[in-house]
């Protein structure tokens, strides 16, 4: 069966692209065949579909030049990409595609393509990452902090606020596209929506999705990549180098990711942490700790894979400290599959992966004092930690594993045709 596959991006970005590339390879080694559908670029991974790929747009430059013109322009791509039907058609035209398996699509490739692949008789699954569609800013965070205010349908709201990159433009735009398409009932057309988390699927629901429609799938993981450096780290390690105590944090350095408060938590202790990643509040974050003396905080930027992997592999433990509603943090994935636990905020999917006295501990958001408390219970307590990596090893095992994810997708497929063997 030809299955179309659907990202805005054919190149590593993030958890989402893990994910993509994982459900890729998951398909065609149940004898599926993948077509992509993405957009140009040219640090996507080489792709036989790539002549259908959809021109990109510089929504970011237009957002610097705040004009009626470039609103206009942005409005006609972003809504609706006229490249993006062109591109489908054509690809429809040359590949009998029984299934589309949607992800981002928003302002690059846009749900207008939806009602193309229902009028072909075209299965649509769509793989929810974030909550665009019933949250113009996607994320319901409004000025940095947790807001609810469209979960009515009062996308006006994004205006107001000012919720996306705190510009009318963008707001406006953002909360049009919602308007346009939920008054279309375009999002009614999808055959199945697959939730990550119970949370987000709680929310769509909430938001009036149908029950039926809402699928929990959970992500999945290639785990051979890690288990094969580990053996490889294993076998090159020197038992007799003494190395460093330290635990780490890995994301985007944003204030709702709350790496303000994990480093305000580790004021006046001793415990070593390792920060990777970059973001807006990069340079804020240098000068506080600068200004502070955090001596015990190390900011690292970017950081490979391999180099990733090889600090997760020696840290005593995790921390994602975010303050909004986090969907399903592959960082957490990982750092679970190394046998490492995670203090995790309690927000969001996060406490669906980083269960007390079984693979971690949780905080309440933004308490300094509370995470404080819990990093130096682990930090003092390594048997603790030891045990509570196993349990995090063996739960993210049975959550991610190709096997246990098959299985999902595969009855979803099964519903949808139920007279072919999958």
């Amino acid at each position: 069966m030809k299955i179309l596959l659907v990202n805005w991006s054919w190149y590593a970005t993030g958890g989402d692209w893990t994910y993509v590339e994982n459900i890729r390879r998951l398909y065609e080694s149940h004898g599926h065949e993948v077509i992509a559908f993405s957009t140009q670029n040219e640090k996507n991974v080489p792709s036989a579909y790539a002549k259908y790929f959809v021109q990109t747009f510089d929504f970011k430059e237009l957002n610097k030049k705040k004009t009626l013109l470039n609103g206009i322009r942005a409005l006609k791509t972003a809504v609706v990409s006229s490249d993006a039907l062109l591109k489908l058609d054509r690809l429809l035209k040359d590949h009998d595609v029984k299934v589309a398996h949607l992800h981002n699509i928003h302002h690059y490739i846009t749900p207008a393509i939806i009602e193309t692949l229902h009028k072909k008789g075209i299965k649509i699954l769509w793989t929810l990452h974030d909550y665009k569609i019933i949250c113009p800013e996607n994320s319901f965070v409004s000025n940095g902090k947790i807001c609810e205010k469209c979960i009515d349908g009062s996308f006006y709201h994004c205006v107001i606020n000012k919720c996306k990159k705190k510009s009318f433009l963008a707001s406006g735009l953002a909360s049009f596209e919602a308007y346009f398409y939920h008054k279309k009932h375009t999002y009614d057309l999808v055959d199945y929506y697959l939730c990550p988390s119970a949370f987000l699927m709680k929310k769509f629901n909430h938001f009036g999705f149908d029950k039926e429609k809402l699928v929990l799938s959970n992500l999945c993981y290639d785990i051979a990549i890690i288990d094969n450096f580990i053996t490889k780290t294993q076998a090159n390690s020197n038992s007799d180098i003494v190395r460093e105590k330290y635990i780490f944090y890995i994301g985007r350095l944003e204030k709702i990711k709350g790496i303000e408060t994990l480093i305000k938590a580790v004021k006046n202790t001793e415990i070593v942490i390792k920060i990777i990643g970059t973001g807006s509040e990069e340079d804020n974050l240098r000068e506080m700790i600068k200004a502070e003396g955090y001596g015990n905080v190390q900011l690292l930027g970017f950081k490979n894979k391999e180099e990733v992997f090889e600090i997760t592999f020696h840290a005593l433990f995790g921390v994602c400290p975010s303050e909004w509603y986090e969907n399903f943090p592959f960082s957490v994935s990982e750092t679970f599959l190394f046998s490492k636990p995670v203090i995790g905020a309690n927000i969001g999917g996060i406490p669906e992966l980083v269960i007390p006295g079984k693979t971690g501990v949780l905080f309440e958001p933004g308490n300094v004092q509370e995470l404080g408390e819990k990093l130096i219970e682990l930090w003092n307590n390594e048997q603790l930690v030891f045990d509570l990596g196993k349990g995090a090893r063996e739960h993210a095992f049975d959550l991610y594993n190709f096997d246990a994810h098959w299985k999902k997708l595969n009855n979803v497929l099964k519903n949808l045709f139920p007279s072919a063997q999958n």
